[in-house]
């Protein structure tokens, strides 16, 4: 490693992602075949968290995912209350999370994910106090900006303090965490806007982050070998690359409210749609330019990391897979009551315990996403297969092989992806693959709704002709009974099958291309990672 102050992060010692060994060359019929010779595991070093300290460290990073799910989900059952006073949320997550992958690089990682939780924080308060719509969508916006920084910064934290073969347990660890609070956060909120005021759905994230930044700040800290890079503060901020993180935070707000918007509030070939669409596409472009001009260690996504097979499928399997998920929870919460939807999210939180556990054993996690997207592909279709005579119960198997399988592959990209990388590289990298994660989360559920809403009118025009299609689309399945007579009843709710279940064809479409990318990812082991790649590549 170069003692150039330039390069992005100088690491020495343990590399917890794991070290080299020397390559033995044997001679085969016709061809050198070269084998790795295992290395003993490692002893636990000093500087690196054990015992107490490393219980300590996963309890703080657990608190932190949790608080984060958790005003993701606490805030849907209380949305109805919310909006009766307030026009509408903000949401700047998916825009600055590449943006956090160079902070977490270039400047202490510890003080990073503290003022991510800080942000986080300071965007709650504004929102649970927020008299005016205007406050908040700016406190949705600030929070946003910490919630973006606070998950991958965790996986960060992760990547430099826990030895790459016991980091899928952990890693395990944290996406069950925040499974439980996705069970936990919507029934939550539903009590906490009936039986005190929907500012408490905001106001609950202060005490479990004030715990969590206790922790890191006074009882935790970063081991010497990710200490940032030492160059002047002009230097350092060059390496953030400012000019794409200036185009790009609005291409993708831009790009995000033109799929929130679309279809609800206006309709697709609307004036303000069209702007938004179009005013995305030129700064994409112009970001594009810009990181073709940038030198490589400053851009926002070095090529070389895209460069790698490993990265851009697990970035595609990651991209499709939480839109899977998303379509899935979203279909079936349309039909069913919060209640009878945590099946799905029990199983998937199952699914990520289990998966933590089955690639500690096997060392790989290619497997386990070719196994969650086929899961996921099996489940989706049978979703599709649903009909609007079908009983309450009829989707709960269906409903658990779909989060089963979402859950044991959701975390994977991100290990694969670290164990391919070098570990100055893996805070980019683990950006990349969040940032496509919410994306595709935020595209699909688009695409999912219009093919619902395309579907639902074009069969109640042809099935009720007399049925008002607005007032069906502002009813949930539920409360169709009590809008329509029942000489409409048959025709409008099989009009609503008729679009559901071609929502879930998207998810089962998408499911499927996550397991073909599952299946371009290389087989790298997180237990022995003796050869450097980089050099191979």
């Amino acid at each position: 490693m170069s003692d150039d102050p330039m390069t992005p992060r100088r690491r020495t010692g343990h590399t917890p992602a794991g070290s080299l060994s020397p390559l033995k060359a044997e001679k085969g019929e016709g061809s050198i075949q070269i084998q790795e010779k295992p290395l003993p595991s490692p002893p636990i070093e000093d500087h690196l968290p054990h015992g107490a300290r490393l219980a300590l460290l996963i309890l703080a990073l657990g608190l932190s995912v949790f608080l984060v799910a958790l005003d993701n989900t606490i805030i849907a059952t209380a949305i109805p209350k919310i909006t009766d006073e307030f026009a509408s949320l903000g949401d700047t997550t998916a825009a600055t999370q590449l943006s956090f992958g160079k902070l977490y690089t270039f400047l202490p990682i510890k003080w990073v994910f503290v003022s991510a939780i800080g942000f986080f924080e300071l965007g709650s308060v504004l929102c649970g106090a927020a008299p005016t719509s205007t406050i908040l969508i700016l406190g949705r916006g600030i929070a946003g900006v910490g919630n973006a920084g606070i998950f991958s910064g965790a996986l960060i934290i992760m990547a430099n303090t826990i030895p790459l073969s016991k980091r899928p347990m952990y890693t395990g660890i944290l996406a069950g965490m925040a499974g439980i609070a996705s069970v936990a956060g919507p029934l939550l909120g539903g009590v906490l806007a009936d039986k005190l005021s929907w500012r408490w759905c905001f106001y609950i994230n202060l005490p479990l982050g004030v715990v969590t930044l206790a922790i890191i700040i006074f009882r935790f800290q970063m081991p010497p070998t990710a200490r940032a890079p030492s160059m002047p503060f002009r230097q350092r901020l060059s390496f953030l690359d400012p000019w794409g993180t200036l185009v790009f935070l609005p291409a993708v707000i831009a790009f995000i409210l033109a799929l929130q918007l679309g279809g609800s509030k206006y309709a697709w070939s609307s004036g303000p749609i069209i702007a938004l669409l179009v005013v995305s596409g030129v700064l994409a472009a112009t970001f594009i330019l810009i990181q073709l001009r940038t030198p490589p260690d400053k851009s926002t996504i070095p090529p070389r990391i895209l460069r790698q097979r490993t990265i851009w499928s697990s970035a595609l399997y990651a991209f499709c897979m939480g839109a899977a998920f998303n379509i899935a929870i979203r279909g079936v919460s349309a039909v069913k009551s919060g209640i009878l939807i945590l099946p799905m999210i029990g199983a998937y939180v199952l699914g990520c315990i289990l998966a933590g556990g089955l690639v500690s054993i096997t060392g790989f996690p290619a497997p386990a996403m070719i196994l969650s997207g086929a899961l996921a592909v099996v489940g989706a279709g049978l979703l599709s297969t649903l009909r609007s005579s079908s009983s309450q119960t009829a989707p709960l198997p269906f409903e658990i092989l779909t989060g089963l399988g979402v859950g044991i592959g959701m975390q994977q990209p991100i290990l694969a992806a670290q164990a391919a990388l070098e570990l100055k590289d893996v805070a980019v990298g683990t950006a990349v693959i969040m940032f496509s994660q919410t994306l595709g989360g935020a595209l699909f559920v688009s695409v999912g709704q219009v093919m619902f809403t395309s579907v639902l009118v074009a069969q109640l025009v042809k099935m009720v002709p007399g049925v008002d299609p607005a007032v069906i689309l502002s009813t949930g399945a539920d409360s169709i009974k009590t809008v329509v007579g029942p000489a409409e009843l048959k025709g409008v709710l099989f009009a609503y099958n008729q679009g559901l279940t071609r929502a879930f064809i998207v998810a089962l479409v998408v499911a499927g291309v996550a397991t073909v990318a599952a299946c371009m990812v290389e087989w790298r082991s997180v237990k022995n990672k003796n050869v450097d790649h980089t050099s191979l590549a």
